[in-house]
This record gives C-alpha cells, sequence and structure tokens, in this order.
C-alpha cells in the first residue's frame, strides 16, 4: 500500500488513535486495552504524550491520509525497566496488506538505533496464527508460553540473526 505512512503518534492524533483501537477491539479478540470505552480524548492526549516524553517507549501510527489505519506500541515493562513490550494493532479493513511488517519493521528499528532497552517481547493468543507468523519471520523467537486474558498465549522475543 504506497499511500500509507508511518508517524510518531502526537496529541493531535488521540481522537483518531481512540477511533482505530475502538473499531479494532470489535473486529478481532486480540485487542485487549482496559478500559478503553471509558478512556477520554483528553486521556488519550495525555497518555500519548506521557508516551513521547520517556526515550524508552514510543507510540507509531500507519497512517491512510489523515487516518490511522495501524498502530505499534512499544511500553517498557513495570517490573522489568529494561524491557519493552511490542503491541501491534491494524484495522481489519488492511488485514494481510504489510501493515502489520511494516510496524514491527519500525518498532524495531527504534528499537535497535533509539532505545536503550536490553530486549523488546510481545505476548500473543496461540490462535493468532498469523500474527505468530508474522513475528517468527520478523526474528521474535518463542520464550514460553502462559495464560492471558485466561487464554493460552505465546511469550515472544525479538532476538535479531
Amino acid at each position: 500500500m504506497a499511500d500509507v505512512q508511518v508517524k510518531l503518534a502526537t496529541a493531535e492524533d488521540a481522537a483518531g488513535v481512540l477511533t482505530l483501537l475502538r473499531q479494532a477491539a470489535t473486529e478481532s479478540d486480540a485487542i485487549l486495552v482496559p478500559h478503553l470505552a471509558d478512556v477520554t480524548l483528553d486521556q488519550e492526549r495525555r497518555n500519548i504524550d506521557m508516551i513521547n516524553s520517556f526515550d524508552d517507549c514510543v507510540m507509531l501510527l500507519a497512517m491512510l491520509d489523515s487516518t490511522p489505519i495501524g498502530i505499534v506500541t512499544v511500553m517498557v515493562l513495570e517490573d522489568q525497566p529494561t524491557v519493552g513490550e511490542l503491541g501491534v494493532v491494524v484495522a481489519k479493513p488492511y488485514w494481510r496488506n504489510g501493515i502489520g511488517q511494516l510496524l514491527v519493521d519500525e518498532a524495531e528499528y527504534w528499537f535497535a538505533n533509539y532505545s536503550s532497552l536490553d530486549k523488546l517481547v510481545l505476548t500473543v493468543f496461540e490462535t493468532n496464527q498469523p500474527a505468530i507468523n508474522l513475528y517468527r519471520k520478523l526474528d521474535f523467537v518463542e520464550t514460553g508460553r502462559e495464560k492471558d486474558a485466561g487464554r493460552p498465549a505465546l511469550k515472544m522475543e525479538y532476538q535479531p540473526r
């Protein structure tokens, strides 16, 4: 998709981010954002500003014209300050168009070149085979299994070759 651009999220993107996340949560059972329905526009603006204030957190958007159609975040784990957790959401109409790969590639580049994090990890539901295949293709390896929201999930870590 040639028209898609990746950009750093800013507070001005808050409405589009909320719209994307709320829509995606209706399209996939893999979206787990606590209290998503209750987040106000002002809170989301503050969330984005807060993410941008930390060196080891990032929120990038895949934009089609002025509309966010995908998002990737890397957030530091509270109990492991040198570990970032990757999260990816792509709007269903754009699934299997390379948007997820574009976003994960950008996050890996940011991790390698701009963050001081030691590890990049993620959790993915075992039933989400397309995502698992993508992560494996992009140098994530399985490091364990757990239950997430009561469902079997894989823990994966970025290990570039």
